[in-house]
């Protein structure tokens, strides 16, 4: 695939359906094949002794974990009979656009018993006996089944969102990552349980994600002064992100607050710097790399940003976000890397594309 159609790929993003899919015949008969079922989850009943209930675990297998013998992190999640197909189906559209990690999904859930997730994620009622089961009863079973490693997150949404913050603050050691969608109660008890928190303790060690559709404005605004609170404390060891789904209330946001969660936590992202726009003046000009099946390269600047395109008529320019003075992304595809560096007094712009294939093209002076 020659330079051009590679790039114009990668900023459409097309995506490719299967064959088999494609060649499928619809039949106006009815047709069952039993129950819906997918080969790489597998489901465990287990009784808790700490509480004294059974409860179902739905396991995601990884395609790489079944054809090595690799060990993997754990993602546990609250509501596993609803979060696991979400979970698969996240990771499923982010590989697509970025290096991402692939962990062992654990979704803790009730099967076909009676769901008692408002007693279990709770922090005022069942919630310590619920962690401690976690802690004492499935994540040994898992390790024991499973090739895992150290590294555990988890991740919980609405009332699972009150049980991570409760994780958060009375058991930072046992997640290395905590992923927190749309609390429960409006939120209303993130900014006491930090505070109750930094009264005997100076830094918290933990990877924080919160998150919540845009509607839900007062939990939105517990989530503003809980993250401007926790950054304020100037912990060593933590690191937090939030982010807020625009145009969407609380059962509309969940698939998307926990694909934010996800690529934040699984995800190889790239963080912008701020920059004096003044720098971007230096990198202006066309690029060529000297190859005939290779088109130039416009580097320019607009309302203080900058831009590349390829000089082709169908290519759309990009906006270039700042990793650095000469390192360089873009947005629509943070796998590729651009590099401005000076060799022989001559201005030259190294791309990186996503499949780490290097094209290195020189200013026309």
């Amino acid at each position: 695939m020659n330079f051009k159609k590679q790039f114009i790929i990668f900023l459409s993003g097309w995506l490719f359906f299967s064959p088999e899919v494609a060649a499928q015949n619809i039949s106006n008969k009815p047709d069952s094949l039993g129950p819906f079922s997918l080969r790489n989850i597998d489901t465990w009943a287990i009784h808790s002794s700490i509480i004294g209930e059974d409860y179902t675990l739905y396991v995601l297998r990884t395609a790489a974990y079944d054809t090595s013998n690799i060990q993997l992190p754990v993602l546990y999640m609250t509501d596993g009979d609803w979060n696991m197909t979400v979970a698969m189906n996240c990771f499923s559209m982010l590989r697509q656009d970025y290096t991402t990690r692939e962990p062992l999904i654990v979704g803790i859930g009730y099967g076909k018993g009676q769901n008692k997730r408002t007693r279990d994620l709770d922090p005022h009622s069942g919630g310590p006996a619920f962690l401690k089961f976690i802690e004492k009863e499935v994540m040994p079973f898992i390790n024991h089944q499973y090739r895992t490693n150290k590294e555990k997150a988890i991740y919980g949404y609405s009332m699972g969102g009150m049980f991570t913050t409760y994780i958060l603050f009375n058991r930072p050691e046992l997640f290395d990552m905590v992923f927190i969608g749309a609390p429960g109660n409006n939120g209303r008890q993130l900014m006491p349980a930090a505070r109750e928190y930094f009264k005997q303790h100076k830094d918290l060690k933990s990877k924080v994600f919160i998150g919540v559709g845009s509607f839900e404005n007062e939990t939105a605004s517990n989530i503003d002064s809980f993250t401007n609170y926790l950054l304020s404390r100037k912990c060593t060891d933590l690191k937090i992100r939030k982010e807020f789904t625009p145009g969407a209330n609380h059962g509309a946001a969940l698939a998307q607050v926990m694909q934010n969660a996800v690529a934040f936590g699984y995800c190889e992202r790239r963080e912008a710097v701020k920059v004096d726009p003044v720098i971007f003046n230096q990198y202006k000009g066309n690029y060529t790399s000297g190859q005939k099946t290779v088109p130039d390269i416009q580097i320019f600047t607009k309302n203080n940003k900058l831009y590349w395109k390829l000089q082709t008529p169908d290519f759309l320019p990009s906006q270039l976000i700042p990793q650095s003075k000469s390192e360089y992304f873009m947005l629509e595809n943070e796998r590729m890397q651009f590099t401005f560096k000076k060799e022989n007094n001559q201005l030259k712009l190294q791309i990186v594309s996503d499949d780490k294939t290097e094209y290195l093209f020189t200013r026309k002076e």
